[in-house]
């Protein structure tokens, strides 16, 4: 799908972003606005050997002390989160069973350091701050008898926080503006493909939608390869036009009358090709045929052949019960091209059957062309639309 198909579907199914938008960006508000205040208080602490260490002059015994101490540092991360650490804290601070419940301990090495934080979190400010120093306090006195080579000194002592760690009202807020657009340009994406046609969601980006014929951008491809091939192997190749609206019929008729038309003459111009041949919707009635290895002559006949196919009998439409009358015009290149005195490419090639489909509107001025019906030449009548009404009368 093109980027244009895309904004398309977005400008009519518009609502639905925006309904999918303001529902998980209220959804996220309530659910910002009604989180209760998380405070968070960190004291710091720091590693450092022990006095009976800091002036060995034996190597091997420094390098065994600086070897240990990211182990030794991991170790004291992990009691100060203990529950024995946690539960010393809240005694002394006397706390109660909903108070211990509400608050928590997490401790961290910074890396490449031998800092320690620990941080407190909690719904009461104040308790925050006095829980992360008494654990602080508590840790240091409980691992002074631990290692010899190494003691944790304090550095900073938690302080009171002003504002709650928790909910990040900016944050929250961004992310659920993004997830409502990204939730409502999904489902309007989904909502379109589950709108489609069935045979619009197996079309692998070939297909005209509204004719199941190849599309044009397939048309174009497939005019390169084939005269290349032509040109390569000394083949003959021929490229035709043809308006199946010559009157206009299609033209002044509602879209689903012209989208059902559209479907039921292609099918009768599929069947009157070769299984080499490629149909293509070109543009709004125009559709084009490649004709590999058919001369001029044999392609012209081809198209007399398929205006005779949508003039012999009105198109028949199921959902209304009308019947159209169609007529064509044509026009056809060939390659080789007789009057090419140069290299001939895919576009002057298209470019002649064009030009060959105009003069032949211009030479009819709007006549009904003639067709052979019975073995007879006849001109069809003028009745363009004939309803189920009116054939019962």
């Amino acid at each position: 799908m093109e980027l244009k198909a895309y904004l398309r579907t977005l400008a009519k199914k518009w609502w639905i972003v925006l309904l999918v938008f303001l529902i998980t960006y209220t959804a996220t508000l309530v659910f910002t606005f009604t989180q209760p205040p998380v405070y968070q208080a960190t004291a710091t602490f720091v590693l450092t050997l022990g006095p009976a260490f800091r002036n060995t002059k034996d190597s091997a015994t420094t390098l065994d002390i600086l070897s240990r101490r990211t182990e030794i540092a991991t170790t004291y991360s992990t009691l100060a989160a203990s529950r024995v650490i946690k539960k010393q804290a809240a005694d002394e601070l006397g706390l109660t069973d909903e108070q211990r419940s509400q608050l928590s301990i997490t401790s961290e090495l910074v890396a490449g350091s031998n800092v320690l934080d620990i941080s407190g979190q909690g719904p009461n400010p104040r308790l925050v701050r006095d829980f992360a120093n008494t654990v602080g306090t508590k840790m240091v006195a409980y691992v002074q008898n631990l290692y010899e080579v190494y003691e944790l000194d304090p550095l900073d002592k938690a302080t009171l926080p002003d504002t709650p760690s928790k909910p990040n009202k900016p944050l929250y807020l961004a992310l659920g503006a993004v997830m409502g657009l990204i939730l409502g340009t999904g489902l309007a994406f989904l909502s379109a493909y589950l709108q489609a046609p069935p045979e619009n969601v197996t079309n692998f980006g070939i297909l005209d939608d509204e004719t199941g014929a190849y599309d044009k951008h397939y048309f174009l491809l497939r005019l390169e390869q084939e005269l290349s091939r032509a040109k390569r192997s000394n083949y003959s190749l021929s490229v035709a036009l043809m308006d199946i609206d010559h009157r206009r019929v299609l033209r002044r008729s509602s879209a689903q009358i012209r989208r059902e038309a559209l479907g039921k003459v292609a099918m009768r111009l599929e069947s009157h090709l070769r299984s080499e041949d490629i149909m293509a919707r070109f543009s709004d009635t125009v559709f084009a045929f490649l004709l590999p290895d058919l001369p001029s002559e044999a392609a012209k006949a081809l198209l007399d052949r398929l205006q005779v196919a949508i003039a012999e009998s009105p198109v028949e439409l199921e959902r209304s019960g009308a019947k159209l009358k169609l007529h064509s015009s044509t026009g056809s290149a060939a390659y080789p091209h007789d009057d090419a005195g140069r290299e001939v490419g895919s576009d002057d090639l298209l470019a002649w059957a064009e030009r060959a489909l105009r003069e032949t509107e211009a030479s009819t001025n709007g006549a009904i062309p003639l067709f052979v019906a019975n073995g007879k030449s006849e001109e069809k009548p003028a009745d363009l639309v004939v309803s189920s009404e009116q054939r019962s009368r």
